[in-house]
């Protein structure tokens, strides 16, 4: 099945200037999470005790985030008109997170052009029953791939079911992410990473391994953490169809992602996993204009628009359960569950089982 509506009825139905980025409005959110960066840095210079330090530096990773998100509006035009201003800005929000901005950017563009797809999807790229392997099942269903999925990202696991670490990653000019034509801002992304690696590794001789972990590493990861928890949360779950070269199009690949509500995140990450849907199908939309984006699309959206109001730990564990590997069935792919146990089970004995809601 089809959509009813082209994309062209989706951008006439919202207003024109939500696709026009501000350049002095995006500069002002820059400029406040800068702000709360130091704000909290400054807070945890001052105190010693665990139960205030654990929440600041949990802030901290949280804001880190939210500057990755300015990056990714610039790496998608949607933070100036102006393609300088863009790649000044994404060189130097995502440098202190160790995020090569040319590679990151490419990816990216990769994962918009084939969203949903199952054998061309750039992140999080759904299998077949017997191409679950073990890797696969280590990582996945136990949840561990949250801690450690960005770094592996970024060094070339993009998709440990076809790439290698050399000729995927982010950080080697031999990468299949680098074309001749922007090497030269290979080059800037790499040298942006590698000045701040050398800040980082200097403060922790410098000070000590403590302060690293408390003000470095820490952050990092948590950081990391809600990159891929967030990313997996939009493109996973057991309602997100998956679509083969037969049935894949771009409309509907860009509608297979879901909104949903991290509360008071919601705005301090800048509204990027719960607003997510139309910024897969216009990504040029700045972050400050989806919520009006979306409420102009929704109408026309309909039925295609997916959105959950859970709690969404509880949505990760029903993914955790009900999405291991993906059937064909009626013009798409669906997710089914290796566990007995789920409503969407799939294996040799569905006989005597109790179903839990993982669909």
């Amino acid at each position: 099945m089809d959509p009813t509506f082209t994309r062209q009825d989706l951008k006439d139905a919202i207003p024109d200037r939500c696709f026009r980025p501000d350049t002095a409005r995006s500069f002002a959110y820059l400029v406040f999470d800068i702000a709360l960066i130091a704000l909290c840095y400054w807070a945890l210079s001052r105190t010693t005790a665990w139960y205030f330090e654990v929440p600041l530096i949990f802030l901290l990773g949280t804001l880190f985030w939210s500057i990755f998100v300015i990056g990714h509006d610039a790496g998608h035009g949607a933070f100036s008109r102006s393609r300088l201003v863009n790649t000044l800005v994404g060189l130097a929000t995502h440098g202190p997170i160790l995020v090569p901005y040319r590679g990151w950017q490419r990816s990216h563009a990769m994962h918009h052009m084939k969203t949903g797809h199952l054998q061309e999807e750039e992140v999080f790229r759904a299998c077949r029953a017997e191409q679950d392997w073990f890797s696969r099942k280590v990582l996945f269903r136990s949840g561990i791939f949250v801690l450690i999925g960005w770094p592996m990202y970024k060094l070339g696991f993009r998709n440990i079911t076809t790439y290698d670490p050399v000729h995927g990653s982010h950080y080697l000019p031999v990468s299949d992410l680098y074309a001749s034509h922007v090497k030269w801002s290979w080059y800037a992304s790499l040298g942006v990473n590698l000045t701040f690696l050398a800040l980082y590794v200097f403060l922790g001789i410098q000070f000590g391994w403590v302060f690293a972990l408390k003000y470095i590493v820490a952050p990092y990861f948590i950081y990391a953490a809600w990159l891929t928890f967030v990313t997996y949360m939009q493109h996973v779950a057991p309602e997100v169809p998956v679509y083969d070269s037969s049935d894949w199009s771009g409309l509907k690949g860009a509608l297979a992602t879901v909104d949903r509500n991290y509360g008071p995140f919601n705005w301090l990450t800048h509204n990027i996993g719960n607003l997510h849907v139309i910024h897969h199908i216009f990504p040029t939309i700045p972050h400050y204009r989806l919520q009006e984006a979306t409420d102009a699309a929704r109408p026309v959206l309909g039925d295609w628009y997916m959105k959950s109001d859970r709690f969404v730990l509880t949505d990760f564990v029903r993914t955790l359960i009900g999405c291991h590997f993906v059937e064909h069935a009626d013009g798409k792919e669906v997710w089914k569950s290796a566990y007995p146990f789920a409503k969407n089970y799939s294996g040799p004995d569905e006989t005597d089982r109790k179903e839990v809601p993982a669909e």
